[in-house]
């Protein structure tokens, strides 16, 4: 293939990226300032300074527009090593939810329209969404899965059974974070310690024991949801 020819093809794949991360960050902003049933593909395609076509074209339609959204969510954290040689293991389950938070801190609006928007679309049955719920089930039985790998678990408690039961943990605060009962560090608090409180339960004895020790040395001080008035 001619040079010519090739870097003309790199060109043209690199503004249709180009222009497709524009329509992404224009719908981001809509959805972090209105909610997602305020985005329609006319005022995007605005926002975003292309055409609707270019919008079909790039990207598809509003649900496969919204599915990838969602996917952009969860992506970031799959398929991580969360327990390694170079880390402390009973440090690595609040290392990770430190990254988790760190991005939901940089668009709490945003993060907060797109789980609600999930949340509806689960409980009618939606496909996508039902998917990347069973996603982040899977992040956390990976996770359990190391564990087991690395030693720190027995294995009496199946993985899959433990990273169930940890992601639960995990929806449940979020979505109480979500609907506006608590604050992003009531979330992290209540999740850092439910995923312990999850682990030590299967943990060897010598990882219990430093689990336990961390727990009663560094309480959280912000498990209790504040009641509303």
């Amino acid at each position: 293939m001619p040079k010519s020819i090739a870097r003309g093809q790199q060109t043209r794949a690199a503004n249709m990226h180009a222009r497709r991360e524009r329509i992404y960050d224009a719908a981001r902003r809509i959805i972090a300032v209105r909610g997602f049933d305020a985005l329609n593909l006319r005022e995007l395609a605005m926002a975003a300074g292309v055409t609707v076509p270019t919008i079909y074209n790039l990207i598809g339609n509003k649900s496969a527009l919204v599915a990838q959204l969602f996917d952009e969510t969860i992506a970031p954290f799959e398929n991580l090593q969360y327990i390694t040689s170079d880390n402390d293991p009973v440090a690595s389950p609040a290392e990770f939810l430190d990254r988790v938070v760190d991005v939901m801190r940089d668009n709490e609006n945003y993060y907060r329209a797109e789980f609600l928007a999930r949340e509806s679309l689960t409980n009618k049955g939606d496909a996508v969404a039902l998917a990347i719920q069973e996603r982040i089930v899977q992040i956390a039985v990976e996770a359990c899965e190391q564990a087991k790998t690395a030693g720190l678990t027995t294995g009496d408690i199946a993985p899959k059974q433990l990273g169930t039961m940890i992601a639960d943990h995990f929806l449940l605060a979020y979505r109480d974070w979500a609907h506006g009962k608590t604050s992003l560090e009531v979330f992290r608090d209540r999740v850092i310690a439910g995923a312990y409180i999850c682990l030590a339960a299967d943990a060897t004895k010598t990882y219990r024991q430093r689990i336990v020790e961390m727990l009663n040395t560094s309480p959280s001080r912000n498990l209790v949801i504040p009641l509303k008035k």
